[in-house]
C-alpha cells in the first residue's frame, strides 16, 4: 500500500495529506485530474477563482460559508477550548441554569407557569391562563357591603329630613310658604349628613382604579346628546306606566313628577343653586365616583346595570325612577370609558338646567294661572285665543320644543350608528360571575335586598299616598 501511495504521489505531484485535504475541502463536485476543469461548472485557468461560485485558492474554503484553515473551528460559532460550551448560545457554568428561563431553587416550580404541589391542578395549562375559581360567598359579601352602605344613606336621609321638618314645625316655621326653606330642609340633611356617612362606609369595600382617557369635544357633545335622549325616552316610559297605574287607581300619583311640579312653581335662583349646582355634584360623587370603582372588578355590564338601578330607586317615584335608571346607567358607561367625573357632572348639570331653569324661564313669560284654566276646559277655541294673546311666549315654547325634538332625533341616530359600527365598548371584569349566578350574587344578599326594599317602599308611598 505504501508503494501505491508513493506511486500516486509521484504522478500527481502532491502529498497524500494534501490530496485528502483537497477531497474534503468543501468542493461540491469530484475533482478531475490536475489541469482539467471540473464537470459541474466552468473552471478558470489554474490558480484563478471560479465564476459561478467564487473559489478560493487551493486548500482554502469557498465563500458561501467561510472555512477556517484545517484544524481550526469555523467562524459561524467559534469553538471554545475542550470542555467549554460553544458560542451559539451562552451557557452557564456547569451546574447552573441557562439564562433563557432562570431556574428557581430545587423543589420550586419553573417560571414558565406557576406549578402547584404534586396532585393539585396547575394554575396554567399548556401555557394558557385559566380564570380564577369564582368565590360566590366573597362576591355576595362585596355586593352586600355596597347595598348596606346605600341603605344607610337612604334611611339616614329620611330620618334627618323628618327630624329637620319636625324641628321647624315645633319652632312654628312654615316651610310651605318659603320655597328656599322647604328645599333646604329636604336636601341639606341628605347632602350634609347621610352622604358623608355613606362615603365612609364605602371605604371598607375594595375598589379598582378606573383609567382616565381623554375625550375630544365631539365625543363629549355626542355623549351628552345620547344621555339626554335616553333620559327623555325614560321619562316617556315612566309617564306611560304611571298613566296605566292611574287608569286602575285614579287616586294614585304614578304619572306625576312631584319634583318637576315643584321646580315649575319655585324660585329660579333656588333651582339654580340646589337643582343645578349642589344636587348633580353630590349625586355624581355618590353614584359614579364612589360606586363605579367598587363594581368595576365584576365587569362593565354589572357596573352599568347596578349603578343605573340604584340611581333610579334612589329617586323614589316611578316617573323619575325610569329615566334616572337610563340616565344613570349611561353616565356610568361614560365614567368607565373616561375616568373623568367632571364630564358626568357636566352632563348632569346641563340636563338639570334644561329641565328646571329653562322651563321656568318660559313659564314666567306666560300667565300660568290662565294657561292652566284654559287647558283644563279642553275648548280648542279658548286655547287658540289664549295662544294668540301670548304669541311670544308660545313662540318660545315652540322653538324650545323643536330644539328638544331635534336633539332626541339626533341622539337616536347616534345610538343606531354607534351600535352598527360596533363602537360601544363593554369589557369583562377581573372577576367573572358564572352564568346563572349573576342575579343571586348581585341582588340576593342582605345589603342589596334592604336597599331595594327601602326604595320600593318609598316609591309605593309616593305613588299611592
Amino acid at each position: 500500500m505504501d508503494g501505491n501511495n508513493n506511486q500516486f504521489n509521484q504522478q500527481s505531484g502532491q502529498s497524500y495529506q494534501d490530496q485528502l485535504l483537497g477531497q474534503f475541502s468543501g468542493q461540491g463536485y469530484p475533482q478531475q485530474p490536475d489541469g482539467q476543469p471540473q464537470q459541474g461548472y466552468y473552471q478558470q485557468p489554474n490558480g484563478q477563482p471560479q465564476q459561478g461560485y467564487y473559489q478560493q485558492p487551493y486548500v482554502q474554503p469557498q465563500q458561501g460559508y467561510y472555512q477556517q484553515p484545517y484544524g481550526q473551528p469555523q467562524q459561524g460559532y467559534p469553538q471554545q477550548p475542550y470542555g467549554q460550551p460553544q458560542q451559539g448560545y451562552y451557557q452557564q457554568p456547569y451546574g447552573q441554569p441557562q439564562q433563557g428561563y432562570p431556574q428557581p431553587p430545587y423543589g420550586q416550580p419553573q417560571y414558565g407557569y406557576q406549578g402547584q404541589p404534586y396532585g393539585q391542578p396547575g394554575q396554567y395549562g399548556y401555557g394558557m391562563p385559566q380564570a380564577p375559581v369564582f368565590d360566590k360567598r366573597a362576591a355576595k359579601k362585596h355586593f352586600s357591603g355596597i347595598g348596606m352602605s346605600y341603605f344607610v344613606f337612604w334611611i339616614v336621609s329620611l330620618v334627618a329630613v323628618y327630624a329637620t321638618q319636625l324641628i321647624l314645625y315645633i319652632m312654628s316655621v312654615d316651610t310651605k310658604s318659603n320655597y328656599l326653606l322647604m328645599i333646604m330642609s329636604s336636601m341639606l340633611p341628605m347632602y350634609l349628613i347621610a352622604a358623608p356617612l355613606c362615603v365612609l362606609m364605602m371605604k371598607r369595600v375594595p375598589e379598582e382604579r378606573i383609567e382616565r382617557t381623554r375625550w375630544n369635544f365631539g365625543q363629549i357633545l355626542g355623549g351628552f346628546i345620547v344621555a339626554y335622549t335616553l333620559m327623555y325616552i325614560g321619562s316617556w316610559i315612566g309617564s306611560f306606566i304611571g298613566e296605566i297605574i292611574e287608569s286602575f287607581y285614579p287616586d294614585a300619583q304614578a304619572a306625576t313628577n312631584s319634583v318637576q311640579e315643584l321646580v315649575l312653581t319655585g324660585e329660579m335662583w333656588v333651582n339654580i343653586i340646589v337643582m343645578v349646582m349642589i344636587g348633580p355634584v353630590v349625586e355624581e360623587l355618590l353614584f359614579r365616583k364612589v360606586l363605579c370603582p367598587r363594581l368595576k372588578a365584576y365587569g362593565d355590564w354589572v357596573t352599568i346595570i347596578v349603578t343605573g338601578l340604584m340611581f333610579g330607586v334612589f329617586h323614589g317615584n316611578i316617573t323619575q325612577g325610569i329615566y334616572a335608571f337610563m340616565f344613570g346607567a349611561f353616565l356610568a358607561y361614560v365614567y368607565l370609558r373616561t375616568g373623568n367625573i367632571f364630564i358626568t357632572i357636566g352632563y348632569h348639570i346641563t340636563a338639570n338646567f334644561m329641565g328646571s331653569v329653562i322651563p321656568l324661564l318660559l313659564m314666567n313669560t306666560v300667565n300660568i294661572d290662565g294657561y292652566d284654566e284654559v287647558m283644563a276646559t279642553g275648548d280648542a277655541q279658548l286655547v287658540s285665543e289664549f295662544m294668540s294673546d301670548n304669541p311670544e311666549a308660545f313662540a318660545l315654547y315652540g322653538l324650545y320644543g323643536l330644539f328638544i325634538f331635534g336633539l332626541i332625533i339626533t341622539g337616536i341616530i347616534l345610538i343606531i350608528v354607534t351600535a352598527a359600527r360596533k363602537r360601544i365598548f363593554i369589557y369583562p371584569g377581573r372577576i367573572r360571575i358564572p352564568s346563572g349566578m349573576r342575579f343571586t350574587t348581585v341582588i340576593l344578599n342582605v345589603g342589596m335586598i334592604m336597599f331595594l326594599l327601602g326604595g320600593i317602599f318609598e316609591i309605593f308611598i309616593n305613588t299611592f299616598y
